[in-house]
């Protein structure tokens, strides 16, 4: 099935609503004094809006997606000008900052980390002049997340296998695309290691047991067809 531009109309508006609007909020901050108590927007100055900070994340990797399938789309200047004022260098490094916080190294792990390095894939593999900047200015912000990446899973010994944000193929998945998409040799590596220790030796999935009622995709077969896990 190929998008229409009237499609892509409906989710440009529906990300561009999203991502400039602060409330309602569910921050996943730990809290480390007074001092952190402050708005979503202060604490995360580029991807504030919508629910939670994944979900600006995504809005803002959709509105992106759909300038590099739309170039001439009637709201690619409403999207740029919502990109540009949101993907600062400045704010991003602020972002990146924030992952440096005591109490903050599992902020959005994984599901968060993941579709950032969505964001990260989609902007670098994109030839446009905005776009670059973008990818220039979203960089810090990568690079910590890719450090969470090969700190962490070494430590994870057996897979979350859930259907919600905190499953392990989830997690993985994206992140494996950013780095055979960027070249990133060690954190490709890393992937393709743990995916065969996670899910390399299943069998007889019990598919019986989904869906649950808040999964939105499949705690089973996530893992068992992920690329970088060498499993058909």
């Amino acid at each position: 099935m190929i998008m229409t531009p009237d499609q892509a109309t409906l989710f440009a508006k529906l990300a561009l609503k999203g991502i400039a609007k602060e409330y309602p909020n569910k921050p996943a901050d730990v809290l480390n004094s007074d001092n952190d108590l402050k708005a979503p927007r202060v604490i995360h100055p580029a991807f504030y809006g919508c629910y939670d900070w994944h979900s600006s994340v995504h809005g803002h990797w959709m509105l992106v997606k759909l300038l590099k399938a739309f170039p001439d789309h009637p709201m690619q200047k409403e999207i740029r000008t919502a990109l540009a004022r949101n993907l600062t260098a400045l704010d991003l490094k602020e972002e990146a900052e924030y992952f440096k916080r005591p109490n903050a190294k599992s902020y959005e792990r994984p599901y968060g980390w993941s579709w950032l390095l969505k964001l990260a894939e989609e902007l670098h593999t994109w030839d446009d002049p905005q776009g670059r900047e973008w990818s220039k200015n979203l960089q810090p912000l990568t690079d910590s997340i890719v450090d969470r990446y090969l700190e962490y899973f070494p430590k994870q010994t057996y897979t979350i296998r859930s259907g919600v944000h905190s499953s392990t193929a989830f997690g993985l998945t994206f992140a494996f695309d950013y780095a055979r998409a960027v070249g990133n040799q060690p954190l490709q590596k890393l992937i393709e290691e743990w995916s065969r220790y996670y899910y390399g030796k299943d069998a007889n999935i019990p598919a019986s047991w989904e869906p649950d009622g808040a999964d939105f995709f499949s705690p089973s077969f996530d893992g068992s067809r992920s690329d970088a896990a060498g499993v058909a």
